[in-house]
């Protein structure tokens, strides 16, 4: 269990223990603060916690420290003659409320927006969710989700047609191939890189897949490193795909029961053996037929994405990818099996799970009659009040029927 305490304190010295959890990367570790003549005083893990089981990384270890920063903010500031100066809470917030009201009052609820931060709890998300959409009634909301992950938002949309993980950080304990795309877990999030050393060091230890064209400490502990050309991702995705399928690595009767598009796939595939991936990315054929036929025995695959597919060429596309392959192997679902497409912070996903963005609470369609329906339900107000997209009644009854629809 990792503690960090101010220099010259033991645990004997603590007043009490506030529980916690870091919002500063984005496993979300559980962790109790020191208190100490009411201010913090360091962090210990919390050995009970299902994530993190009492680590800290160094963000969790060291960063209550800038609570006692002298140029840490502490009370509000207003612009006044084009200066910013100390001003009391009830000045600031009716500054704020006042306006919101007027521009409410003048323009209506598309006058006003909210672009959020990193730093906020699930609670604090949904209230704001709710002020937003449901009080407020605006659509304008946005946050760090923006650059942080709205690759990750948009390629679980395109793959599920719904913004939710389809695994479990469990996943790890259980996986026989663990594969990281883009992810340099060791240095991103490192207690949940422990996780992993811990498995690599004990029985059964997994193989791992790394996809990054750097020597980081994950390739280092890597089965197979695949260190593409920067910009190639989809290539050496469509190759691997490309060598799945022609090895029948799949798991057909989970496709037919749960997919579309798989023929089509398999057609688009066909153009990219691993010599042509080869040639594009700078990886060698072998190694991408080595790594695609681990992926494709695995009996239980955990596949993790993060900024080295999203900040990238064709970002959602390789993304996208990366689903592919835990779909067409019918890796979903099951103890080991699933994806994550992993957040900076853990508020990237509380932003949207809670509707503080663009996306409503739960991951509620905003298209969905039913989803605004049972949301206004919910929020006892009427969905009128929630800003929302209902198409045509023509166009819904030709969509029911399963028609293309060649009008706009």
């Amino acid at each position: 269990m990792d503690t960090h305490l101010a220099d010259g304190l033991t645990e004997a010295d603590v007043d009490r223990w506030v529980q916690s959890a870091s919002i500063l990367h984005s496993n979300g570790d559980a962790l109790d603060i020191a208190v100490k003549d009411e201010r913090i005083v360091g962090v210990r893990g919390r050995e009970v916690d299902r994530v993190n089981h009492g680590r800290l990384g160094p963000k969790d270890l060291f960063g209550w420290q800038a609570n006692h920063s002298p140029e840490r903010l502490t009370k509000p500031l207003i612009r006044k003659k084009g200066k910013l100066v100390e001003t009391d809470w009830d000045t600031a917030m009716n500054a704020v409320a006042g306006r919101a009201k007027e521009l409410l009052e003048e323009q209506g609820p598309s006058a006003i927006s909210f672009y959020t931060t990193g730093q906020l709890f699930l609670e604090e998300y949904y209230t704001l969710g709710l002020i937003a959409h449901g009080g407020i009634g605006t659509n304008h909301v946005d946050g760090n989700t923006r650059l942080c992950t709205a690759t990750a938002a948009a390629a679980l949309k395109e793959t599920f047609a719904c913004d939710g993980q389809p695994g479990s950080y469990t996943d790890i304990d259980h996986a026989d191939v663990i594969a990281l795309y883009g992810h340099n877990m060791a240095e991103t999030q490192t207690v949940l890189w422990t996780r992993v050393l811990d498995r690599l060091a004990g029985p059964n230890p997994p193989k791992v897949i790394c996809v990054d064209p750097r020597a980081t400490p994950v390739a280092r502990a890597a089965t197979v490193h695949l260190a593409p050309r920067p910009g190639t991702n989809v290539m050496l995705m469509n190759a691997l795909i490309h060598e799945i399928i022609a090895n029948g690595w799949i798991d057909r009767a989970y496709i037919e029961a749960h997919t579309v598009g798989f023929a089509e796939l398999e057609k688009q595939m066909k153009g990219y053996p691993p010599e042509v991936a080869a040639e594009v990315c700078d990886v060698p054929a072998e190694q991408i037929r080595e790594a695609a036929r681990i992926l494709g025995q695995a009996e239980r695959l955990l596949s993790t994405v993060l900024q080295g597919f999203y900040q990238s060429h064709q970002a959602s596309a390789a993304a996208v990818s990366v689903n592919n392959i835990n779909v067409i192997r019918g890796m979903l679902g099951k103890p080991g099996c699933g994806i994550l497409q992993m957040n900076g912070q853990p508020t990237a996903e509380n932003t949207r799970e809670a509707g503080a963005d663009g996306d409503l609470p739960a991951f509620r369609n905003w298209s969905n009659d039913s989803h605004i329906q049972d949301l206004a339900r919910v929020w006892n107000i009427d969905p009128m009040q929630i800003p929302h997209y209902s198409p045509p009644t023509h166009i819904m009854q030709q969509l029911r029927k399963g028609r293309l629809l060649t009008e706009s």
